[in-house]
C-alpha cells in the first residue's frame, strides 16, 4: 500500500493519480473525504486524518509500504514554524509505530541552508527530523512552483499585469510544475534505494518577463511583468499570511533576489512542463471552474 499525505493538494494529487494509473494500491490521507471523491472514484482508499494527530496518522499508516510525506503550508497559522514542529512530532510517532519500508518527502531548494531562507526553513526542519531513519528516505527538493503565479492570475487576466516580488524582472530562477514534482516523487516511491537520497528538481529557468510572455501568448493580449516595490511586500503578504509568516516570506524573497538560495549538489533534474504549458493549463482550468459555478 502506498500512503499519500496531502492527497488532494497540488503535488499529492499528482502522486496519487500517477500510482493509481499504474494499478497500484493507494491510500489517500485527507482532511475532507468530500474533496477526495475524485481519487476515490479512481480507486484510492480514503483515510481522514489531521496531520497533527499522531494516533490518526498511525491508524492511516497501517499496512503501508511507502509514504509520501509533505508538510502542508499553513500561511494563516500564527507561526508556521511552531506548526511544523507539531506536525513533525505526529509524523515521527506514527512512522515509528508503522511497518513502512520507505519514505519520500517533499522539500525545497535551499533546504540545506541553515538560516535566512524564510519558510524554506520548515522543509529543513522536516529533513533534519527524518534524515536518520532506519528505512530508505528520499528528499525531493523542488524549485519554485510555477503554480505560485496562480495567486496573481486574476490581475493578469483583467489588467494585463503580472505583479512580481522576484526582481529584477529578467532574473531567471528554477521553476517547476506540480505535475513534474508529483511525477518525480511517484517515481522515487517506486525506486529501490538505500540510505538517504536527495533529488534536486530544478524544472526550467524562467524570469518574470518569461512568465508574462507565456500568459501573453495564452491570452492573446499583452501581459507585462511589474515589480512590486519592496516597501509594499509585507502589506501584500499580510493579505494571506500572518505577520510572523509574512516576515518569513519577505526574508525568503530577499534571499532569492540576491541569488543566495541555491541547490546543494551539482546535479539537478530538469522539468517536462514548460511555462507555456503551465499558462495554458491554468487558464483553461480557471475558465472551467467559472463555467461550472455559473
Amino acid at each position: 500500500m502506498y500512503i499519500i499525505t496531502g492527497a488532494t493538494g497540488q503535488t499529492g494529487s499528482v502522486v496519487a493519480r500517477t500510482l493509481l494509473e499504474k494499478g497500484l494500491p493507494v491510500r489517500a490521507i485527507v482532511r475532507s473525504e468530500e474533496k477526495a471523491k475524485p481519487l476515490k472514484d479512481l480507486g484510492a482508499e480514503i483515510a481522514v486524518a489531521d496531520v497533527r494527530d499522531a494516533d490518526a496518522l498511525t491508524k492511516a499508516f497501517e499496512g503501508g509500504k511507502v509514504l509520501y510525506l509533505m508538510n502542508p503550508p499553513n500561511e494563516q497559522s500564527e507561526d508556521m514554524f511552531a506548526e511544523t514542529e507539531k506536525i513533525i512530532k505526529a509524523f515521527q510517532k506514527a512512522i515509528e509505530n508503522s511497518s513502512l519500508k520507505k519514505l519520500v518527502t517533499l522539500s525545497s531548494v535551499g533546504a540545506h541552508l541553515p538560516s535566512g531562507t524564510g519558510p524554506i526553513m520548515t522543509n529543513r526542519m522536516v529533513e533534519q527530523a527524518f534524515v536518520n531513519l532506519d528505512i530508505p528516505t528520499t528528499f525531493v527538493r523542488a524549485g519554485s512552483f510555477m503554480e505560485n503565479w496562480n495567486s496573481v492570475l486574476e490581475t493578469v487576466k483583467s489588467e494585463g499585469i503580472l505583479p512580481s516580488f522576484l526582481q529584477p524582472l529578467d532574473k531567471k530562477i528554477p521553476q517547476v510544475s506540480v505535475e513534474d514534482i508529483g511525477r518525480v516523487a511517484a517515481e522515487a516511491m517506486l525506486e529501490n534505494s538505500e540510505g538517504v537520497q536527495i533529488k534536486e528538481l530544478a524544472g526550467l529557468p524562467y524570469s518574470p518577463n518569461d512568465v508574462a510572455a507565456a500568459f501573453s501568448k495564452a491570452l492573446r493580449k499583452e501581459v507585462k511583468a511589474v515589480a512590486v516595490p519592496e516597501e509594499r511586500w509585507i502589506e501584500a503578504l499580510n493579505t494571506f499570511a500572518s505577520q510572523r509568516n509574512a516576515e518569513a516570506y519577505y526574508e525568503m524573497m530577499q534571499w532569492v533576489n540576491s541569488s543566495s538560495i541555491t541547490f546543494e549538489t551539482g546535479y539537478q533534474i530538469g522539468g517536462k512542463v514548460t511555462i507555456e504549458d503551465y499558462a495554458c493549463k491554468v487558464l483553461k482550468m480557471r475558465a472551467a471552474q467559472k463555467s461550472n459555478i455559473s
